[in-house]
């Protein structure tokens, strides 16, 4: 199972859109040059990130993207789902996939273990939000901090 790139970026764009005081809306312009994305990447993120509901656009000159929900409320989980599709760790549950690889699900005893792992990691990922990645963030800058001034 690999989280595609598309996923990482929909990740990083959105913490981008975070960070902006007061839930100022951010432009693609600004995210891209930030987070060093293609613009034109960067736009079919926010599309798939629209249609799901987690970002909204303002049009208009003072216009850009701003998140649907507070950052408690958007889980990791939601993003990749978003961006990626259901998570995956066999084809299982794919047909087309398993006549090609899988005997098939009924003579599979260890379609049990890819099934949980499957729902570990959704578990993860669904307990980890926005929130929690800006606050490791900002707790990163505070550590790097005084590890700098203690040397300096």
């Amino acid at each position: 199972m690999n989280i595609s790139t598309r996923g990482r970026y929909g990740l990083r764009a959105l913490l981008e859109i975070a960070l902006q005081p007061d839930c100022e809306p951010v432009t693609i312009k600004d995210i891209s040059e930030k987070q060093q994305m293609s613009v034109t990447y960067l736009e079919q993120i926010l599309h798939r990130l629209k249609k799901a509901g987690l970002v909204k656009s303002i049009r208009g000159a003072k216009g850009g993207y701003i998140l649907a929900h507070p950052v408690d409320k958007i889980t990791v989980n939601q993003i990749i789902q978003a961006l990626d599709g259901p998570i995956s760790i066999s084809q299982c549950d794919f047909p087309k996939m398993r006549e090609k690889s899988c005997i098939g699900p009924s003579a599979c005893s260890s379609r049990i273990l890819w099934k949980r792992l499957e729902e570990l990691i959704k578990g993860a990922l669904s307990s980890v939000t926005l929130a929690d990645l800006l606050n490791q963030t900002c707790e990163l800058k505070v550590t790097k901090f005084s590890i700098q001034r203690r040397k300096g």
